[in-house]
């Protein structure tokens, strides 16, 4: 499975070690640098493609979920440009429950506390980014693309308890340890 995070002009890969378990505490690392986190939208690619004509790109992904990507602080405010070893280190982000697409003009919500991102796959412009994607990599099913440029930086300290909403429904539940 590959995690692919677009920033528009830049792409990351996540290492497939990165993904941190839904439910399961995330550890702070031991360092004097303060961490913060980063919410964003993902859509899951459901079937294989190469080279996925814009028009038919919306075929290939069905469910969209919310990421956490944890990230030093210093690093979150310019995400785009951040160290590469922040991408490849264990537990880089984490993938909420996925709920059903349900059409282009579909509005999804996810939300953390007073924070809320409203968005559609129309809005994340998914299908061009699908289609670009396609012509470097074969995207398979269960691959993750991870819209880095859509959403929001939250603040994370030990004790606390993270929980983010996609839809109304808790999608992801991390304590911070």
């Amino acid at each position: 499975m590959k995690a692919i995070c677009d920033f528009g002009e830049r792409i990351r890969h996540f290492a497939d070690s990165s993904a941190h378990r839904n439910r399961y505490p995330f550890f702070i690392p031991d360092t004097s640098v303060e961490w913060s986190a980063k919410i964003c939208p993902v859509i899951k690619i459901s079937r294989l493609g190469t080279h996925i004509a814009r028009k038919f790109a919306s075929r290939y992904y069905d469910s969209v979920a919310p990421a956490v990507i944890f990230m030093p602080s210093d690093a979150a405010d310019d995400f785009a440009n951040a160290d590469e070893r922040y991408f490849v280190c264990d537990s880089a982000y984490c993938l909420g429950d996925s709920v059903a697409i349900g059409g282009q003009e579909t509005e999804h919500i996810i939300s953390i506390g007073d924070k809320q991102l409203n968005f559609t796959t129309q809005t994340l412009n998914a299908d061009e980014i699908v289609s670009k994607l396609s012509e470097f990599a074969t995207l398979k099913m269960g691959d993750l693309v991870i819209f880095g440029n859509n959403g929001f930086n939250i603040s994370i300290n030990v004790g606390e308890q993270l929980t983010v909403k996609l839809d109304g429904a808790d999608s992801i539940d991390i304590k911070i340890k």
